[in-house]
């Protein structure tokens, strides 16, 4: 946590929104049944201390000043919108104490922050809420956190955490002294900011271009290697944006306004294991355990399909920016081989796509492209979502966490969930962060097409298991954690007398860096085990085909798909 001692709170933040940021709040105004939501779970090992806590949420709030401005729209909307201070911030309205009909299970904690998740936030008051959650078997408590993704991707959400949490069970919480609220900018006062705006804007762009002029005059052998670079990008942007999609049965069902939750941890050292004995990415991993987990999902189902497109964020932050709120992210699709029944054939497929997409950085252009489609009207920017998600059947999220454990008011977090979120026609969002020693996985699911989530949940674990026996044979895999169910009931199908209790968080009275991509691996026989010093053995990828039609299927069709 090194680099967090060194941030300087509060956080300095712009006032006007990035065409990034602004991409997302225009999305739900645009395609209302799009619900641009994050949301992340704490798993605490103990209920925090109520007055630690309302101090952790205070100086939370003091370090993080977005956390009580809302959006104001650009006079006549002729720019990007602007964070302004909420002169009727409420903080008991944003942060609230749910107490669950005790003893509560990991079911009923999922179903109550699923029916959250899918209520949209109030856009006239700052962007998020958050909740803690109580009455959990075991004298466990959780708190769940969810904000509006004009506020921040994924990795920007560390910012959040680490201003909300300690590093010390014991570590005393001092609310620092607030900044006084600015009061509103009239209409002249923003029109002419919108003006200076864009003459510096201006400015830069036009100093960038003599620049690049300049560079290119003394040094024309850069200049060609970045057009280069430059095509190669947009070829593999493009590739991505008119790839014919798979229809997918299931996602015919979807309405985008559902929301179920699941979640269950991994250890990360076994995954790192795991990803060492192949010789492969992290990221190459999770994508093979899900692939297998979505193909028995689909066999299960009766549904017959040999691939499904994955859309796949991807971080373009500096490390100096690893804390900073606000969007920097990219994406790039990647067929997933759900037909196909041999994990280490799945994998080679999957390794081959994104070592392709990370050699041409693809997903570097979207910063660009998501310029673009924020200066769109709002019926254009509705007609290029809907294609957008034609292109894609699931989203896979990966982040890297905290390294070091944490914790709130005098709990410990135990594991942190994140939930990214699905949409009309993507009925699948999986979200996967590492923290500490575990990896947290949060599954957000439309209950119109996946009414039975739990198989995916048994799944991811079935295909865990598979991809360890391939890569370090005869190594029993261990038990993975699973989520408390219990009965599995609903809130709506709780007895009567056992209702939901809200309070105030503090209260007692109810209220409201890639690499290049790797050389094709050879063919070679599986080792039969361990090597002489006892440490598993480097396994290859199989690059035959199995022999198998349905595998050449597979395979012909990821490459038609990807010409």
């Amino acid at each position: 946590m090194a680099a967090m001692n060194r941030l300087r709170y509060p956080l300095q933040l712009e006032s006007r929104m990035l065409p990034t940021d602004a991409l997302f709040w225009y999305a739900e105004e645009a395609t209302p049944e799009l619900r641009p939501l994050v949301a992340g779970m704490l798993m605490l090992d103990r209920r925090p201390d109520p007055d630690r806590l309302r101090a952790s949420v205070e100086r939370w709030v003091a370090r993080l000043p977005r956390l009580r401005q809302r959006v104001v729209e650009a006079p006549l909307r002729l720019g990007l919108p602007e964070w302004e201070d909420d002169p009727h911030f409420d903080l008991d309205y944003h942060a609230r104490e749910v107490i669950l009909p005790e003893p509560a299970t990991d079911r009923h904690l999922f179903d109550f922050a699923g029916a959250v998740f899918a209520t949209p936030l109030d856009p006239m008051r700052p962007l998020w809420e958050a909740y803690l959650i109580e009455g959990l078997e075991g004298g466990r408590a959780a708190c769940f956190f969810k904000t509006h993704h004009a506020v921040m991707d994924g990795v920007g959400s560390l910012a959040v955490f680490d201003a909300f949490t300690q590093s010390h069970r014991a570590e005393p919480v001092r609310v620092p002294r607030h900044l006084p609220l600015r009061p509103p900018s009239p209409a002249g006062t923003r029109l002419a900011r919108m003006a200076r705006d864009a003459v510096g804007n201006g400015a830069a762009a036009a100093a960038a271009a003599a620049a690049s002029t300049a560079r290119a005059m003394l040094r024309p052998g850069e200049l060609a290697g970045d057009v280069a670079r430059t095509v190669r990008s947009v070829r593999g942007l493009l590739a991505d944006l008119t790839v014919a999609g798979t229809y997918d049965p299931l996602a015919s069902e979807s309405t985008g306004i559902g929301r179920r939750l699941d979640g269950m941890t991994l250890s990360l050292p076994r995954l790192v294991r795991i990803k060492d004995a192949l010789d492969v990415s992290l990221n190459d991993v999770v994508l093979t355990i899900l692939s297998g987990a979505v193909g028995r999902y689909h066999s299960h189902r009766k549904v017959i399909v040999p691939e499904l497109h994955c859309m796949v964020p991807m971080s373009l932050r500096q490390d100096s920016e690893r804390h900073t709120l606000g969007n920097r992210v990219g994406a790039f699709n990647i067929a997933l081989p759900v037909g196909e029944r041999d994990p280490l054939l799945r994998l080679e497929r999957i390794r081959r796509q994104t070592g392709a997409a990370k050699g041409d950085r693809r997903g570097a252009v979207y910063p660009t492209l998501m310029r673009v489609m924020a200066l769109m009207p709002g019926f254009a920017y509705r007609y290029f979502a809907q294609m957008a998600t034609r292109q894609i059947n699931l989203i896979c999220t990966n982040m890297a966490g905290p390294p070091g454990r944490r914790y709130l008011a005098g709990a410990g977090v135990e594991a942190i969930l994140p939930f990214a979120p699905v949409a009309l026609g993507v009925p699948l969002s999986i979200a996967l962060l590492s923290y500490a020693d575990t990896y947290g996985i949060g599954i957000d699911s439309d209950p119109a097409a996946i009414p039975d989530p739990e198989l995916l949940h048994r799944y991811l674990d079935m295909a865990v298991d598979e991809i360890e026996r391939c890569a370090i044979p005869h190594t029993a895999a261990p038990t993975v954690r699973r989520a408390r169910r219990g009965p599995g009931r609903s809130a709506a199908a709780r007895p009567a007398g056992r209702s939901v209790s809200l309070r105030k968080i503090g209260g007692r009275k109810p209220g409201g860096a890639s690499s290049p991509p790797r050389e094709r691996l050879a063919r070679t026989r599986r080792s039969p085990g361990p090597n002489a010093a006892g440490a598993p053995p480097k396994r290859k990828l199989h690059a035959e085909r199995s022999g198998k039609t349905s595998s050449a299927m597979t395979a012909r069709n990821s490459d038609r798909s990807r010409k």
